[in-house]
């Protein structure tokens, strides 16, 4: 006998990966229209946009006056954010995109992108922005393992992204079961549906889980 609070999990499941990925194709639209095609860059500057929407940030006091988005080693990315962000706010707050060279510039942000480097020593460079509330993005092999909270993977010439609830629970932010649901691997998490998508399952939205990278179609 099938259980139908299962059923009704896989329903929401769907629901939640419709809704983010239409919302995800408007953003790497605008990106994708601005500089003439989706390129990868593109494709994870909307995503890195896209993230503040599904997280809740610790109260601080004074509030600050902008919502912050550092960038270390990715320049191509900043500057798809700036064109992406501007004359955009982001919890109700202007938002600047800032270009550091060492982990003390994102002392400050709300959000820090950390582009894979070789060499790099990416535990020790996470580490010492944790516990500041700061949403840490990376794509990085093992960056979940290197306490990333979210981190940008590639497969099939797709990208998509997987989420620490760990990670996130130590920097004391909040991340929206929506966004859960279309993570490819959440962990710390308990409880993971096995619904994916594709047009299996979303055959009224395929288009809203697809888009174009490099000349390929993702799907």
């Amino acid at each position: 006998m099938s259980n139908p609070s299962i059923g009704v999990r896989a329903q929401r499941s769907v629901s939640a990966m419709a809704a983010f990925w239409a919302l995800w194709m408007s953003t790497v639209s605008t990106i994708g229209h601005a500089a003439g095609g989706y390129s990868e860059d593109s494709v994870k500057a909307a995503f890195i946009y896209r993230f503040a929407g599904y997280v809740d940030w610790p109260e601080k006091f004074p509030a600050p006056q902008t919502f912050t988005i550092a960038v270390l080693g990715a320049d191509e990315i900043a500057a798809r954010l700036q064109t992406l962000t501007a004359d955009r706010t982001i919890r109700n707050r202007p938002v600047q995109v800032r270009r550091i060279t060492t982990i003390q510039g994102a002392a400050d942000a709300q959000m820090l992108y950390v582009h894979a480097s070789p060499g790099a020593d990416l535990r020790n460079l996470l580490s010492a922005v944790g516990g500041q509330g700061i949403l840490t993005i990376t794509d990085e092999e093992q960056g979940l393992e290197a306490g990333s909270t979210i981190n940008l993977v590639t497969v099939d010439r797709r990208v998509r992204f997987e989420v620490s609830i760990v990670a996130a629970r130590r920097a004391g932010l909040r991340i929206s079961s929506e966004l859960l649901a279309v993570a490819t691997r959440v962990q710390g998490d308990r409880i993971r549906s096995s619904v994916v998508c594709d047009s299996r399952h979303i055959q009224d939205t395929d288009s809203s889980c697809s888009t174009r990278v490099g000349g390929k179609v993702q799907e």
